[in-house]
């Protein structure tokens, strides 16, 4: 008799097929075997299909949008194809330890009302992943939800209705979902030691920086409407007055898109690594407060 499958790992991809091998790797490499994987293929051009298509991992269920709709559209696809009772939440440019799935499962064997966040390293490439070094997460994910790496029985993501779909593909539909599930009374469990896995960032690139920048005024338009659903509770998180506040202050509206900003990063990133991330903290300010004045004006 087939055992009935524990876990569906929900894993949206875009466009990602590098690291998205590393992460099917893994997860083929798991301790726990009873757990199907849904593979929600976002329009990705990269040749994802084709790979899937002559692969052969086992217990994957493939899923292409016809149009790109984002990963929170994606991940509710896949909670209601979810044949298991728990929901595991990855990104398709983490890579996990064997006994990941084991240890989410594991941890919800010991309570039924618990959302459990893991945490992850920071890496800048797949070459740059040593399990054997990894002793303490450089990214604490607490008293939010992070779909990175997460997991919570199917039950529950019905009863508050899935993720909803505000403002942009991007930002703080996770965060929302966190909320919803506290005000229904779950509790949070973390993973220190435990669902470990490695988050490849990739190098920063002129050309990276450009999709950054635009994924961050996305995230700004997410925040705006963030906050004006969940008022000053969003704002706590959000903190779009304080993007607003240092974007003026700092006139970023004059200088940031007129100058080389991009070049600048990258430059000072090689030599300076403390005026890196200070200019990349401004530059962001700037980007956030465009995406919450774009939203404002709609």
């Amino acid at each position: 008799m087939k055992k009935q499958i524990e876990a569906t790992i929900i894993l949206p991809t875009h466009n990602r097929l590098p690291v998205l091998k590393s992460c099917l790797s893994s997860l083929s490499e798991q301790t726990n075997r009873n757990f199907e994987i849904i593979l929600i293929d976002d329009c990705s051009t990269d040749g994802t299909k084709e790979y899937i298509k002559k692969s052969d991992f086992p217990n994957l269920r493939y899923f292409r949008l016809k149009k790109q709709k984002g990963p929170y559209y994606a991940r509710n696809l896949g909670i209601r194809e979810a044949k298991g009772e728990i929901i595991i939440f990855i990104d398709s440019d983490v890579v996990v330890f064997p006994d990941f799935v084991e240890d989410h499962i594991e941890i919800h064997k010991k309570r039924e009302d618990l959302v459990v966040q893991g945490m992850v390293k920071h890496v800048k490439s797949i070459e740059d992943i040593d399990m054997k070094k990894f002793y303490l997460p450089n990214a604490l994910c607490l008293r939010t939800f992070i779909t990175q790496n997460a997991s919570i029985r199917r039950k529950y993501l019905i009863a508050v209705g899935g993720f909803e779909l505000f403002g942009p593909e991007l930002g703080y539909k996770d965060v929302d979902m966190g909320f919803r599930l506290m005000d229904i009374g779950l509790l949070w469990a973390y993973g220190i030691r435990k669902c470990k896995a490695f988050h490849i960032d990739g190098e920063t690139t002129l050309e990276s920086l450009e999709g950054i920048f635009q994924k961050w005024t996305k995230q700004g338009a997410s925040a705006y409407h963030f906050v004006r659903k969940w008022g000053n509770r969003g704002e706590k998180y959000a903190r779009t007055k304080k993007a607003l506040f240092f974007s003026r202050l700092l006139n970023t509206e004059k200088w940031v898109e007129r100058g080389k900003i991009s070049k600048m990063i990258i430059e000072s990133k090689k030599n300076l690594g403390l005026i890196a991330a200070i200019l990349k903290g401004i530059v962001r300010y700037h980007y956030r407060s465009k995406g919450i004045q774009g939203a404002k004006e709609k």
